[in-house]
């Protein structure tokens, strides 16, 4: 019998739970006593399996397209990263660490920006999404504007979706669940919930890192405190590179990180005085470069 091909979509003590490739279907499986201590398997790990009588068995892991740290998740295609243009207004500073940890790990990043239908009503709402637009957008990132509260642009996101295995981030109160929600009410989930009701191991499971798959090989990330994270593998002197927007400017020095050096020999900063890189999003590249650089003499010194 040929080797089945799943993706993990949650792991429950020594119990994986696998979505087929292709396939509406969910199937539990064991992990070969080859690989427990060689491998350390992760939510969106796509696995090989193998059928030994009625038991499904993990036979090797196909290798990663990218894996996360904190949550520990692999093979992400895309971050959906939902700000708010009404009450939270938007923290750029986790905005800019979401860019960075994508560009970082080559996952698509796509902006949600929730809350329009609050467009009409305030002044500085409009400032706010033309901000978000015109830096933003001019640096390559895709835009989504929806609303939670009345549907727009929702069907829009969910094509967008559609065939990948998405991250949803964003910080408290910005709509990220009411979001998803509309998403997974709308569209056929399959619930783990069911098989654990079967096999009386539901009551087992705990609050972690689990995919829901809702047809047509579309996952949607589902992680507890995912917007809370730290840039825990980045090092400081690779922070420039992930900002597309000082890609395009040579420094005098080919290490220059555009903090301490003179504006005399720093293109970024020159150009942020020329108003062709935005400063606030500057001064944020700074301010994370300094708490990058903090982490690295604390570990090191």
């Amino acid at each position: 019998m040929e080797d089945i091909l799943a993706k993990v979509i949650r792991i429950d003590l020594d119990i994986y739970y696998l979505s087929v490739e292709h396939k509406n279907e969910i199937i539990q499986s064991k992990l070969r006593g080859n690989l427990k201590k060689s491998k350390n398997i992760l939510v969106g790990d796509i696995v090989k399996v193998e059928k030994i009588g009625q038991d499904y068995m993990i036979k090797d892991i196909i290798e990663r397209k990218n894996s996360l740290i904190r949550p520990p998740v692999s093979n992400i295609d895309q971050m959906i990263i939902v700000v708010s243009v009404g009450a939270p207004s938007p923290d750029y500073i986790l905005l800019d660490k979401q860019l960075v940890l994508c560009m970082s790990k080559n996952i698509k990043p796509i902006i949600c920006v929730n809350k329009i239908d609050l467009i009409s009503e305030d002044k500085v709402v409009k400032e706010e999404l033309e901000y978000i637009n015109s830096i933003y957008s001019n640096i390559g990132v895709d835009i989504v504007y929806v609303s939670a509260k009345n549907g727009d642009g929702i069907d829009k996101l969910k094509m967008l979706i559609k065939g990948k295995t998405s991250a949803f981030s964003g910080n408290s109160g910005v709509g990220k669940s009411s979001i998803t929600k509309k998403i997974i009410d709308k569209l056929e989930v399959i619930e783990i919930g069911e098989i654990g009701k079967k096999t009386k191991r539901g009551k087992h499971t705990t609050k972690a890192v689990k995919l829901y798959t809702i047809g047509d090989d579309t996952y949607i990330l589902d992680t507890p405190g995912f917007s809370s994270y730290e840039l825990y593998d980045i090092e400081y002197r690779e922070l420039t590179k992930y900002y597309p927007e000082f890609l395009k400017y040579s420094c005098n020095y080919d290490d220059c990180m555009h903090v301490l050096e003179s504006i005399d020999v720093c293109a970024i900063k020159q150009n942020v005085e020329k108003k062709n890189i935005d400063k606030g999003r500057y001064e944020r590249y700074v301010y994370i470069y300094q708490k990058l650089k903090e982490q690295y003499d604390r570990r090191y010194k």
